[in-house]
């Protein structure tokens, strides 16, 4: 509710400065752009007051359309309103700098001067405006539907021969549901497939809630060629769908989720190691664990594996000589603001380890922004992603 009336004060603010500029610049008739200047900010924030009512009133097909996504529910109301946020955002900014600009200098000039920059200000806030509509829509697009490949090039010192050139693909929060269906996966998938990965590492999260999606993402993760196999460890959301429901799924294909255990792998002379962690919300490792894992790893390569990036996680691991350490969780922010080349990733509330590639020491951090969706249906800043990390000796 806190966030929801800073939004509303935005739209107030916005819904003030646009309608003004458009008053001062067009003949549109004032009773109309009133009437559009109320009638919007009023429609985008229909969407989290119908969720609130919904909840309250125990309506069902509301919850369930919140839950699950509903294809007439997102399009009329779901949608609008994740693109009115970012557009609100992103347009704020600008549009109070220059307010507050124009309040400090406008006395201090000469009145022709200050005539110039009345005319100039509401076709700049136009101008905003538009831009600013233009590029959330197009970004919004392209960063929900994009996939990205990024390729990381991991020296590591004393790499046996046997593992140079080893290449590890990491997966994380394919999330499916009504949203992340078939179609979407399988182009992930694919593209797992087309690197001609050697491991495959998934870091939680295969669906989003309940059972009915658990086997269809169980037998897309199976469509992965991966030449030693691939090994994913449990995340939230398959704590919350049930652990045991998809472990079964999973036997059918050959497959198994790990929770608290090593695997070692032996390729050639050399063996390499993953520790797979269970570190949700609903279940932390303790110390004992901890220290266990650790103590029965002794591989030429040790790979720290588990979903939350939790900062004490990562020094543990540093701590103990792993070479690398993969986590996801966070979506990369899957809705990311940035202002003024600053970005604002609601996730550093929990950790700084949010995106991307991080290097602590020698060890190599990445969190994988995954593919699938929480609470927004929508990705900015933030498109999915297929990390390739190849292995080479620092000598």
């Amino acid at each position: 509710m806190i966030l929801l009336s800073i939004l509303i004060l935005i739209y107030l603010y916005l819904s003030v400065k646009i309608s003004n500029a458009v008053k001062q610049i067009t003949n549109v008739n004032q009773k109309i752009v009133r009437f559009f200047a109320i009638l919007i900010p009023l429609y985008l924030i229909s969407y989290p007051l119908i969720g609130f009512i919904g909840y309250l009133s125990g309506f069902q097909g509301i919850i369930h359309a919140f839950r699950f996504g509903d294809k007439t529910f997102d399009a009329f109301f779901t949608y609008p309103f994740w693109f009115g946020l970012v557009f609100a955002i992103q347009a704020f900014f600008p549009i109070l700098i220059i307010d507050i600009a124009k309040a400090v200098i406008s006395p201090l000039l000469a009145s022709a001067v200050q005539m110039r920059i009345n005319f100039i200000y509401p076709r700049l806030i136009l101008l905003i405006t538009l831009t600013t509509t233009l590029y959330a829509g197009v970004k919004i697009y392209m960063d929900t539907k994009s996939i990205n490949l990024n390729t990381i090039n991991f020296k590591s010192p004393n790499l046996p021969s046997a593992l140079n050139g080893l290449k590890i693909v990491h997966i994380s929060d394919i999330q499916a549901d009504s949203r992340t269906g078939r179609n979407k996966i399988e182009k992930y998938i694919n593209l797992v497939n087309s690197v001609e990965p050697d491991i495959v590492i998934f870091t939680g999260d295969l669906v989003t809630s309940g059972t009915k999606y658990i086997p269809l993402a169980v037998e897309m993760l199976s469509k992965i060629k991966s030449r030693f196999g691939v090994f994913a460890c449990i995340g939230d959301h398959d704590y919350w769908a049930g652990v045991e429901s998809i472990s079964k799924e999973m036997k059918k294909y050959g497959m198994k989720l790990y929770d608290n255990e090593n695997v070692n792998l032996k390729i050639g002379n050399a063996t390499l190691s993953l520790t797979l962690v269970t570190n949700i919300y609903s279940k932390r490792p303790d110390t004992e664990t901890l220290s266990k894992l650790s103590s029965q790893n002794t591989a030429d390569l040790k790979i720290f594996i588990t979903h939350q990036p939790s900062e004490n996680l990562v020094k543990f691991a540093h701590d103990n000589r792993y070479k690398i350490f993969l986590a996801g969780h966070t979506h990369g922010g899957q809705v990311v603001f940035s202002v003024f080349g600053h970005k604002v990733i609601p996730s550093r509330v929990e950790t700084k380890y949010v995106s991307g590639h991080y290097q602590l020491g020698s060890m190599l951090i990445n969190v994988n922004r995954g593919l699938g969706f929480t609470l927004a249906p929508i990705r900015f800043n933030a498109p999915a992603e297929v990390t390739l990390i190849k292995l080479s000796s620092q000598n």
